[in-house]
């Protein structure tokens, strides 16, 4: 647990970019976006969309083994689900005791680096008793998780919602956890508390900041995994394959949904009280988002496309949106700190709005509520 009074905003002091370039990146003013307004774009010539798994259980977040399974979480269920050469095993791979109340459940998953070796499964949910988000790792054998091992946990004293839940290994080989601010934007803001923030921990169990953190050598900073902090509730996050660069979706209020270039030591600025369009160059620092969406789509999963199989979209940014379902595709400028162009994707009416990854076969796959879906040819 976080210490009770720790240093509010003390000024971000990185001193190791592990993953982001060392030279301070600051785009130009926000672009603002109202989601009517954007351009749809057809599938690629060939492409098209085709089910996965119809009837799914709200699938939360997708993740590939190196042998092709595809491992996925349900919110609702507390389950880790597997498919296995395009069946879905009957039996699940993990169930957990989980609150699914509100934005609570079976959140994130992502399979270890060197999964092939140690079959470790991490996975983010919302225990029941007592009531706190935490992160699990499990070893897995034969299509079932065992050797449960709790390695982080963050407190709840929310209404149920804001809770992040998503992780991910870097090309950095550290793990990277988003943990939202239940509700409560003076978490946001507080260095002390592990709410609102996004941490980089180096895989051990239980998980440990590495010295070259941002705030690592800080010691007025109590909570050394904060990698970036000032965020509402950032759904998901995703590493540019081309500079190593994090993007990361934010949800916003009544206004203000972003996407974002994290950088270590940021500050995104969200705290009690912030305007809509906030500028404010104290705590938007060093950047400022890329894009501002209001009203309010909902950004949710969020990925670039590496596979080969639609080289049109080789190393795109896409995203999902829980409250419209459109998938949005997002063209880099050549220094992959700036927004080209956005559009959105047809899908003949099939609605993106949770999770999006790339699979081994080159498809891009992406889910909603109801089913896991992808794009091939």
């Amino acid at each position: 647990q976080p210490p009770t009074a720790p240093p509010t905003r003390p000024p971000p002091s990185p001193t190791g970019m592990p993953v982001a370039p060392t030279a301070t990146v600051v785009p130009a003013t926000p672009i603002v976006i109202p989601p009517a307004t954007l351009q749809a774009e057809a599938l690629p010539p060939g492409a098209h969309v085709v089910p996965v798994v119809a009837g799914a259980d709200f699938p939360v977040a997708l993740a590939f083994a190196p042998d092709g399974r595809l491992f996925y979480t349900e919110k609702n269920t507390g389950n880790v689900r597997v498919i296995v050469d395009g069946r879905l095993q009957d039996r699940p791979v993990i169930t957990l005791p989980t609150d699914d109340f509100f934005e609570r459940g079976m959140l994130g998953i992502a399979l270890d680096p060197d999964f092939a070796h140690n079959h470790f499964i991490w996975i983010y949910h919302t225990l029941r008793r007592p009531l706190l988000n935490r992160v699990v790792r499990f070893v897995e054998r034969d299509g079932i998780g065992i050797n449960a091992t709790g390695v982080f946990t963050s407190p709840i004293d929310g209404p149920g919602n804001h809770n992040g839940g998503n992780v991910h290994f870097g090309p950095d080989g550290m793990f990277y956890v988003t943990v939202g601010e239940n509700a409560s934007p003076r978490y946001s803001q507080n260095l002390g508390d592990v709410r609102g923030k996004i941490h980089r921990f180096q895989p051990t169990a239980p998980l440990t900041a590495p010295p070259d953190n941002p705030f690592s050598p800080d010691p007025a900073v109590a909570i050394k995994s904060i990698y970036a902090y000032g965020l509402r509730n950032s759904f998901d996050f995703d590493f540019d394959p081309l500079s190593g660069r994090m993007f990361a979706t934010e949800n916003g209020p009544d206004c203000d949904d972003e996407l974002n270039l994290i950088l270590p030591g940021g500050d995104y600025g969200w705290r009690p009280g912030v305007p809509c369009g906030d500028m404010d160059p104290r705590f938007n620092h060093p950047v400022l988002p890329l894009v501002r969406y209001t009203p309010t789509i909902a950004p949710t999963g969020i990925t670039f496309y590496r596979g080969s199989l639609i080289p049109e979209w080789r190393n795109d940014l896409f995203f999902c949106a829980y409250n419209n379902g459109v998938m949005y595709h997002v063209k880099l400028m050549p220094n992959r700190q700036a927004i080209a162009s956005i559009s959105t994707v047809n899908l003949g009416g099939v609605a993106c709005s949770l999770d999006i990854e790339t699979g081994p076969d080159g498809g891009l796959y992406f889910t909603n509520t109801q089913g896991i879906y992808r794009i091939t040819r």
